[in-house]
């Protein structure tokens, strides 16, 4: 929610009380990287402290406002499934991603990064696997087929057994819950999870890469492992707290790009791949920070790994932070100039590069919802975790809202394609021009020679004729 958002809110006029909850603490002033912001809550009726569905549970059941009431997984056990059918709800039911919350808290030993704020609030604790499959069975009884694993601070840790080193991975732990979530749901379509520590797999590769493994056999493609990076200058590093040095992100983007890299289907996305979540207005940050960063990304271009996305972000300052303090000793001193910089570099010189290893020409997107038209260009997405922006040609308004999508060319940070299977006697004019290796001249070759019976009729009038074996079996004669 945008502060506007907040405001606006405050702002309307209404019957009942209104509760707010979330990183917020009335009084306070955030700051997010250079810019301060002071929250006006007159409007908001509690101001919940600590858990919101606990204070509102109170509140229904005895009318008082208790702000710091909290909640306990026994309780969240019985909300999930008498409220499962609130989804029915939603304004596009039943095209919806339920996220189904793992843990909370902060895994970490020797200490949180600085900016954390989910261990400042919490210690670590975690749902049973029956609790979730309860609430995976009453979500797709309301018709829900898509699921992410969210909440939890690392995904490897769930089940995991607690050690000096840190909480080592369980692969038969995650089987356990990916099979339950699956049994749950027998149309399951989306099964996709949330964060991954990198310091987990640095400090136990063997189970690490035993537990990926068995994510990727469970999960559906397109996952993202989102691994908190922040920043790889080493002054900056050790300021924060932060987890992992360049080489040893490294590795772990290495191990996730094996575990995870394969297709589970011919031209569909990778199982899973690595996000990286970058911060900037860390304490001690200057303008050379950004530089590690740099030769980090270079290093995965040259050594050819991929990652599903790049996440850049400003620091929020929280007060019970290790960073509210640090920030006034150290201050970051890197200035807008050179942050705007060096996200601009990541986003015209590694993101295009990266979005044609995840999707290259010749990937089937399956199941695009289109959300937008302008003109001949439609835009949507799948369902899933980070899912792809995909710009659809067509000359016609499709059948259908949720349509397959074959990749055709890329942008920085889209893929472009058009509705698959390709009616070659019957598309448009702009759909066939966007074929890889058609374009203008060979698409009027190819509508002043239609129809043809099949592939080898069509590629017998094109000056080349194998320009389009590779996309062949995604061609229909109509």
């Amino acid at each position: 929610m945008t502060l506007s958002e907040l405001k606006d809110l405050c702002g309307l006029p209404r019957k009942g009380s209104l509760f707010l909850g979330g990183p917020i603490r009335h009084g306070y002033t955030l700051k997010g990287g250079s810019k301060a912001l002071d929250l006006v809550l007159d409007g908001v009726d509690c101001l919940c402290t600590r858990d919101p569905e606990a204070a509102l549970d109170h509140f229904l059941k005895t009318g008082e406002l208790r702000p710091e009431k909290t909640r306990t997984y026994e309780k969240i056990r019985r909300w999930a499934q008498l409220g499962a059918k609130v989804v029915k709800a939603h304004p596009f039911y039943p095209w919806l991603v339920a996220e189904l919350e793992l843990s909370r808290g902060c895994d970490r030993k020797g200490g949180r990064c600085s900016f954390c704020s989910e261990g400042a609030f919490s210690t670590y604790e975690e749902r049973p696997v029956t609790d979730i499959a309860e609430e995976t069975k009453a979500l797709a009884d309301s018709g829900v087929t898509a699921f992410r694993f969210g909440r939890c601070s690392n995904i490897l840790s769930y089940g995991g057994t607690d050690t000096l080193c840190g909480i080592r991975p369980e692969p038969s732990k995650i089987k356990e819950l990916y099979a339950a979530v699956r049994g749950a749901c027998p149309d399951l379509e989306v099964l996709h999870t949330d964060n991954c520590n990198p310091l987990t797999i640095a400090a136990f590769p063997d189970e690490s890469l035993g537990t990926l493994e068995e994510i990727c056999r469970w999960n559906t493609e397109g996952d993202v492992l989102s691994l908190g990076i922040e920043s790889l200058d080493p002054k900056v590093r050790k300021l924060n707290n932060l987890k992992v040095d360049a080489e040893t992100a490294l590795r772990v983007v290495r191990l996730i790009n094996v575990a995870g890299g394969h297709r589970k289907r011919k031209r569909g996305l990778p199982t899973a791949l690595p996000g990286l979540n970058f911060l900037a207005g860390l304490a001690g940050e200057d303008k050379g920070s950004f530089e590690a960063n740099r030769l980090f990304l270079k290093r995965l271009v040259e050594e050819n790994l991929t990652v599903r996305r790049i996440n850049i972000r400003q620091a929020m300052i929280f007060p019970r932070t290790p960073l509210a303090r640090l920030s006034k000793e150290n201050p970051s001193k890197a200035g807008k100039k050179a942050f705007m910089k060096w996200k601009n570099w990541v986003r015209e010189e590694i993101d295009p590069i990266m979005l044609k290893r995840v999707a290259p020409t010749g990937t089937v997107i399956k199941r695009v919802r289109i959300e937008e038209r302008q003109g001949r260009l439609c835009f949507g997405r799948p369902l899933g975790s980070y899912p792809l922006l995909v710009g659809i040609i067509t000359s016609t308004e499709p059948e259908c809202e949720v349509i397959d999508v074959v990749v055709t060319d890329h942008g920085s940070r889209s893929v472009t394609g058009i509705p698959c299977p390709v009616d070659i006697n019957r598309c448009g004019f702009e759909e066939i021009e966007a074929l890889p290796g058609i374009g203008k001249a060979r698409a009027r070759r190819i509508i002043q020679a239609r129809p043809f019976a099949c592939y080898q009729d069509l590629a017998a009038i094109l000056d080349e004729p194998g320009v389009l074996d590779g996309i062949s079996e995604l061609l229909a004669f109509r």
